[in-house]
């Protein structure tokens, strides 16, 4: 059935908290008007199971975002599961297999940061995970050789093993390299996500018979934006990933890295919740979650089906990617269904992806300093900041002049404002987001 709602109703129609109902507009629906679209705010929700107290367990000792280790643990423990454990939508049978794509300004982004916390976990379980590890996607012809069938019993290039987890640090080279004219790799991108047989017409006849491909890429918006056309996005390779916004958590001028004890346990968590994941076949929605995605998740997650907006272009895998991550949840507690729980984990991630593709595909000039202030007062809530604390957020390198000025512009929108609180002497005075049902008034107003 055709949804009949447009992009803007679609939006708001997603989790009020998680990111869509801040999109700056006018009375009249203009989204030209007032602050670029915000970069998205996380849900406690998805750090869910034993990827969440890895998470949880690493944060204090990072500066990586916690989303982006936790995408990234995600795909890495899909990876190194296998093909075994899947969910079937329709005729169709779904690996494992999450593609983060982390969005992160140079620099301040750390999205390497972000992988490398969650592989140390992987790296130090003893269940294989180095040996799986590559990057360096430069053609399909490449991609298949790397798990290409034997040829023979004696066929010393071929494997048996499908398994392969890529990190791509500079993804715009791999776009670039899909580009080019007569390049194949765009294809078995999308037959790779799928866990189809890879395999190309050319001299040699390779192929890859049941790939089980994990691919994490981080990128600068910037530079998606620069190297994506309209063609790119229409024609599925890129929607085939989960676009994940990242930044820096925090400030630690000398990161401690995770406690040898804590490492050490959580590893061994992870190794034993590995092994038994290896041995579950088909992941089925226990009956409140067939309940709960039927009534509710299906409908949000498929509603922008028939938009032709550049994020819903991204977004298109929304519902088979909610499956995907809550039946990981549900592996990884070595359990063959999916409860209501394990759906609203996945179901916070996707959001904050659709988000993070809204923010990122969002065609307005957005300042940097201005989204860093905006995330640190939504994380604030009703406490706020000082002005000397959103200063500091710069390391106080920000001229008074210019801070006036960025804190003058978001309190016009309406939606922060300032208060004062007693001190004993001059009220402090201080910078919060505005409440829905004042931000509703100054609308009206």
């Amino acid at each position: 059935m055709t949804n009949p709602l447009d992009a803007h109703a679609i939006l708001e129609n997603l989790d009020a908290h998680a990111a869509i109902t801040r999109l700056h507009r006018d009375q009249s629906g203009d989204l030209t008007i007032g602050l670029p679209v915000p970069p998205p705010a996380a849900d406690p929700a998805m750090f869910y199971g034993l990827p969440g107290e890895l998470v949880k367990a690493a944060d204090p000792s990072t500066e990586a975002d916690p989303v982006g280790v936790l995408v990234s643990a995600l795909s890495a423990c899909g990876a190194v599961i296998g093909p075994g454990p899947f969910v079937q939508i329709g005729n169709t049978r779904h690996p494992l297999l999450i593609w983060p794509l982390l969005f992160g300004r140079t620099g301040s982004g750390r999205k390497g940061q972000a992988t490398d916390t969650a592989e140390i976990f992987l790296h130090h379980a003893g269940i294989g995970y180095g040996d799986l590890c590559v990057t360096g996607l430069s053609s399909g012809e490449g991609l298949i050789e790397r798990i290409r069938d034997p040829d023979s019993p004696d066929d010393p290039g071929g494997t048996m093993d499908k398994r392969l987890s890529v990190t791509e640090p500079e993804f715009s080279t791999v776009m670039a390299r899909a580009k080019r004219e007569g390049s194949t790799l765009g294809t078995m991108l999308r037959q790779a996500w799928d866990g189809r047989t890879l395999a190309v017409l050319t001299r040699n006849a390779y192929r890859a018979s049941n790939p089980h491909i994990a691919i994490i890429g981080h990128i600068t918006p910037k530079e998606f934006r620069l190297r994506v056309a309209e063609a790119d996005m229409a024609g599925g390779s890129y929607n085939r990933f989960l676009p994940v916004y990242v930044e820096r958590s925090k400030r630690l001028p000398i990161p401690e890295g995770v406690a040898p004890d804590l490492l050490a346990s959580l590893s061994g968590r992870l190794h034993d919740a590995v092994k038994a994941a290896r041995q579950i076949r088909r992941i089925a929605l226990d009956e409140n979650a067939r309940a709960f995605w039927s009534a509710e998740l299906y409908e949000e997650f498929t509603a922008a089906d028939d938009e032709d907006h550049a994020w819903t272009e991204f977004t298109r895998r929304s519902a088979p990617y909610c499956l995907r991550i809550a039946a990981l949840y549900a592996a990884l507690d070595a359990r063959t269904h999916i409860t209501t729980t394990d759906l609203g984990a996945a179901a916070a991630l996707v959001r904050y992806s659709i988000a993070s593709a809204v923010f990122v595909l969002d065609k307005q000039m957005r300042d940097p300093k201005i989204d860093r202030i905006r995330r640190a007062l939504d994380q604030a809530a009703d406490t706020g900041l000082t002005r000397s604390e959103l200063s500091a957020l710069f390391s106080r390198n920000v001229p008074k002049q210019t801070l006036d000025e960025l804190l003058t512009s978001l309190t016009a929108t309406g939606q922060y404002e300032t208060f004062t609180t007693p001190t004993g002497g001059r009220p402090s005075v201080r910078y919060r987001r505005t409440s829905p049902d004042e931000e509703r008034r100054n609308k009206l107003s």
